[in-house]
């Protein structure tokens, strides 16, 4: 890859281009690519001081706001600026090649009632779910939605916009959590945390 970097160049991008842009400018010069080095572990890895099994050991209702046998939801500890985003997580330690093969089909049907959930409840028109899994080896899905009407922040950039964006107030962010939890357990089942 480096060689074909040093022959051929970067590709140019024109994300600049794109409506769902989130910045002025153009993007800059990209830095050198690294040389290849060894992965670094990730946190919780093998279970151990991983705050996501914690959450589930405890039952902690300041994180998890929703949870079955298979799975939890729970709510970031940075703050949001759109309207829902949470985390879709096995309740058991593990990442995505490590799942049985009914709790990936749980956590499948989970992602569809999610978005039913979320779209039910507040005024956001679809979710979206990534997986990025480099800091943590806990398998979580971001799961975000737009306000309605914002055409500007749909796409590959929610994420980017969630973080320029003002942050909502806590209080207002858990009280729509809890709303879509609530509506979570009429569609899939599972229950609140604390019961």
């Amino acid at each position: 890859m480096a060689a074909r970097i040093h022959t051929d160049g970067y590709r140019t991008v024109r994300w600049s281009e794109w409506s769902t842009w989130p910045f002025r400018a153009a993007p800059g010069e990209p830095h050198d690519l690294q040389p290849l080095g060894t992965e670094r572990p990730r946190h919780g890895a093998d279970g151990v001081d991983c705050f996501m099994c914690t959450a589930v050991a405890t039952d902690d209702a300041d994180y998890v706001i929703w949870r079955d046998e298979v799975a939890m939801i729970g709510q970031p500890h940075e703050d949001i600026a759109l309207p829902f985003a949470a985390f879709l997580m096995p309740r058991r330690h593990a990442d995505l090649s490590d799942l049985e093969p009914h709790e990936a089909a749980r956590m499948g049907e989970l992602m569809v009632l999610l978005e039913r959930a979320v779209t039910d409840v507040l005024d956001v028109p679809r979710v979206q779910f990534m997986r990025w899994g480099d800091g943590q080896e806990h398998l979580h899905w971001w799961a975000m939605g737009r306000p309605t009407g914002a055409e500007q922040l749909r796409g590959s950039f929610l994420a980017s916009w969630d973080e320029i964006l003002p942050p909502r107030a806590r209080s207002d962010t858990r009280s729509d959590l809890d709303a879509v939890a609530r509506r979570l357990v009429e569609l899939a089942g599972g229950v609140l945390p604390g019961a």
